[in-house]
C-alpha cells in the first residue's frame, strides 16, 4: 500500500499552523512528489523536492515572493508558497532530506496543447501573459539573487558551447557553420535583458474559459533573453498559431528589438546541441548516440529550409524524421512571413532569418530551455517531437541535510540570504 499520501499530510500538517489534511489525492509531477490535500475548510498542494532538486525548489520559493508583486494586477495566479520547510527522508520513506513545499492550487485546469485548436483566444491570452512577465520590472529578480544573463555574457558562452561541441566531433559541420553565423550576428544579439520565466511549458499553465489563468514552475525564473521564452512557446503551438502569438506578443510588448525572431529560431535549435554537451558531461554513451541522432535529423531539416531558400532541388525532410512541414520548413517562424502577417504599422524584424525555435546556459540545471511537446503535441517539427528532457543526461549530487526533524520555515522568516543557502 502506498503510504505517501498520509505521510505527506501528517508533514504538511507540522508545516503550516491550522492546516489538518484528512483527505488527499496524487497528484502528476516528473521530478517531486506532488499532493493534493484538503482538511475541510481549504485545499492545498503539497511538494516534496526530492535532494537532488533541492536548488530549483528555493529557486522556485524565492521566485514566488519576487514575482507576485511585479505582476499584482496580472489576470492570471502565479504560484503563491505558503510554508515550506525540509523533511527527513524516513518520514517519507524516501531516501535523504526532501523540501517540502505548500502552495495555492491554481485556478482553471491544466493546459494541453490540443486546447489551443478547441480555443484560439488562448495563443492571444498567452502571448499577452508572456509580454508581462517580460515588460515587469528587472531589478527585484536580480536583486533577489536568481541568474542575470546579459547579452554579451550570453552570446559569448553560446559561442564557447559551440567549440566544446566542434571538438566532439559529433556535430553535423552544415549545423556549426549555421549557428556560428546565427551568433556573427552581433546586432541580433544586443537586447535588453528581461524577466524570464524559462520553463514554459504544459506543466506551467493552467488555462480556464478560453484565458490563461495560471503560470506555474518558476524555478527557472532569471533575467534574460525573452527569446528563449518564445523559442519555448513556438514548441507548443502550430506554425500558423505561432505567427498569431508573435504578433500578439510584438503588440502587448510595444519594446523594440529587431534581432527577435532570429533568436527565437536560435534558441530552440540550440537546445539539441546542449543534450549532447550535457550527456558528454556525464559520459553516457547512450544520451550521447540520442542527442546525435537529433543533431542528424536537425541537420536534414535545416538543410532542406536552405535549399528551399537557394531554389536548388533536395530530398524531403519527412525522409529523416516523419514530421516534416508540408511546405518544408518545418519552422514556426518564418523568414517570409513578416511582410504579410504584420499588423498596419507594425514594423518587420529586419533580420527574420530564423528557422526553428531553444537554447539555454551551459549548466543544464540552470538556463533556460524549450519546452518539449507532449506526444502527439501540436508542433510540426519532428525534432520536436523527439525532444526529452536535458536534464535526464547530467545527475545531480545530493546536498548534505540535517535530518533532526521537520524545519518549519515560513516565507516571513527567510534567512537574509536571498538564495535561500
Amino acid at each position: 500500500m502506498d503510504t505517501i499520501g498520509p505521510r505527506i499530510a501528517a508533514a504538511a500538517a507540522s508545516l503550516l499552523e491550522g492546516f489538518s489534511p484528512s483527505a488527499w489525492a496524487p497528484l502528476p509531477s516528473a521530478d517531486a512528489l506532488r499532493v493534493l490535500l484538503a482538511d475541510g475548510a481549504r485545499t492545498l498542494v503539497a511538494t516534496a523536492w526530492p535532494p537532488e532538486s533541492e536548488t530549483a525548489a528555493s529557486a522556485e520559493r524565492i521566485a514566488a515572493s519576487v514575482l507576485a508583486p511585479l505582476l499584482s494586477e496580472a489576470p492570471f495566479a502565479l504560484t503563491a508558497v505558503l510554508a515550506s520547510g525540509g523533511v527527513p527522508g524516513r518520514l517519507l520513506d524516501r531516501e535523504g532530506a526532501h523540501t517540502l513545499m505548500l502552495t495555492e492550487p491554481m485556478p482553471g485546469t491544466p493546459l494541453s496543447t490540443d486546447m489551443f485548436a478547441r480555443q484560439p483566444d488562448l495563443v492571444d491570452s498567452l502571448a499577452e501573459a508572456v509580454a508581462l512577465i517580460h515588460g515587469a520590472d528587472p531589478g527585484p529578480v536580480a536583486d533577489a539573487g536568481l541568474v542575470v544573463e546579459e547579452s554579451a555574457e550570453l552570446r559569448e558562452r553560446m559561442l564557447a558551447d559551440l567549440d566544446s561541441a566542434a571538438e566532439t566531433g559529433r556535430v553535423p559541420a552544415t549545423l556549426l557553420q549555421r549557428w556560428e553565423e546565427a551568433l556573427e550576428d552581433v546586432a541580433a544579439w544586443r537586447f535588453l535583458p528581461v524577466p524570464v520565466h524559462a520553463n514554459l511549458g504544459p506543466d506551467a499553465l493552467w488555462a480556464e474559459e478560453g484565458r490563461i489563468s495560471g503560470i506555474g514552475e518558476l524555478s527557472r525564473l532569471r533575467v534574460g533573453d525573452p527569446a528563449a521564452d518564445l523559442a519555448a512557446v513556438s514548441s507548443l503551438l502550430t506554425p500558423e498559431d505561432f505567427e498569431r502569438f508573435f504578433r500578439a506578443y510584438r503588440r502587448a510588448r510595444g519594446a523594440e528589438d529587431p534581432g527577435l525572431r532570429v533568436r527565437v529560431g536560435f534558441h530552440s535549435e540550440i537546445t539539441v546541441l546542449d543534450w549532447l554537451l550535457a550527456a558528454v558531461a556525464a559520459q553516457d554513451p547512450s544520451a550521447v548516440d540520442d542527442a546525435v541522432a537529433l543533431l542528424e535529423a536537425l541537420a536534414e531539416i535545416t538543410d532542406a529550409e536552405d535549399a528551399d531558400a537557394s531554389g536548388e532541388p533536395h530530398a524531403g525532410a519527412a525522409d529523416a524524421h516523419g514530421a516534416a512541414d508540408p511546405e518544408g520548413s518545418g519552422a514556426p517562424v518564418d523568414a517570409g512571413t513578416d511582410d504579410e502577417t504584420a499588423d498596419p504599422g507594425e514594423t518587420a524584424d529586419p533580420a527574420d532569418t530564423a528557422g526553428d525555435a531553444g537554447r539555454t546556459d551551459a549548466d543544464p540545471h540552470d538556463r533556460p530551455e524549450a519546452a518539449s511537446p507532449e506526444p502527439g503535441g501540436r508542433s510540426s517539427d519532428g525534432v520536436r517531437l523527439l525532444a526529452r528532457d536535458a536534464e535526464a543526461f547530467q545527475p545531480l549530487a545530493a546536498p548534505a541535510y540535517d535530518e533532526d526533524g521537520i524545519g518549519t520555515e515560513r516565507l516571513s522568516e527567510l534567512e537574509d540570504d536571498p538564495r535561500g543557502n
